[in-house]
């Protein structure tokens, strides 16, 4: 296991996919924060100062801070989740497309360790994404607007809840691009996971007429939920739940189907 997981950890750290996500995602976090400045700015220079629409946007350049910038831009569009998604499918497709996974389980590695070893290294690259994501998104609106005010706790808890949710979306990730195993294959379903299923839920509540919103019970929607500082109690143990049972499900379905199916 110690050798699998080493030898994966050496390739993480090697990965072309892994850095070029990462670093895409620090540089749309800065431009989202440069764009919402820009778009205060230029509304601001150009409307009444007697006008409602002023004196809303004098409001909001006022409330804009660095820790504003996490919970605005966090969830939106889930676009970190994408990035991940599409560095774990490159991550784990180039090991069937290039023979690698072969190899390993040939030299007598056992599929249980193979299994765990790109979970946890994805799991990682993922985590180290997010965490850098969002700390572009605190850095630059700092730098712009002001850190902002919010309780140690409550933003401890709220980057301990995202990246829970993380944790348990990798696990999703590597279930797909472990059963799917060709890159253009993962990284659709990945993306497809990510952007559609949501809507799917939301769409199947409206359309049986359901009191409850079934995409609160998917991932992303834990994520919008609990991207805020102040999450209220429920909201959190629901979210609790949702990123383990997603992640252990998903998890235990990918083992089961990567240790029944030959790997050529």
């Amino acid at each position: 296991m110690l050798n699998v997981l080493r030898a994966d950890f050496y390739k993480l750290r090697k990965s072309k996919a892994f850095w070029i996500c990462t670093l895409v995602g620090i540089v749309v976090a800065v431009l989202m924060v440069v764009a919402v400045q820009a778009g205060i700015s230029r509304s601001l220079a150009r409307a009444d100062t007697s006008s409602p629409e002023y004196q809303q946007m004098l409001a909001m350049s006022k409330s804009v801070s660095g820790t504003w910038a996490i919970t605005e831009f966090l969830p939106q569009g889930n676009f970190i989740l994408i990035l991940a998604g599409v560095f774990v499918a490159i991550f784990i497709s180039a090991e069937f497309g290039y023979g690698t996974m072969k190899n390993t389980l040939s030299r007598g590695a056992e599929r249980v360790s193979v299994f765990a070893s790109k979970y946890i290294t994805c799991a990682v690259g993922a985590l180290f994404m997010l965490v850098m994501f969002i700390a572009a998104l605190l850095v630059s609106g700092t730098i712009v607007w002001g850190f902002g005010s919010v309780a140690a706790g409550g933003f401890a808890g709220m980057v301990l809840l995202q990246m829970l949710l993380m944790l348990a979306f990798t696990a999703v990730f590597v279930f797909i691009s472990m059963t799917v195993r060709s890159s253009g294959g993962a990284i659709a379903t990945n993306i497809i996971s990510v952007m559609i299923v949501s809507t799917l839920l939301q769409a199947l509540s409206m359309l049986f007429g359901s009191n409850t919103d079934l995409s609160q019970y998917w991932l992303t929607g834990a994520i919008s939920t609990l991207a805020t500082y102040t999450p209220a109690s429920g909201d959190v143990i629901r979210g609790v739940i949702v990123a383990l049972a997603w992640g252990i499900v998903t998890s235990a379905a990918g083992l089961v189907l990567f240790r029944k199916t030959d790997v050529k």
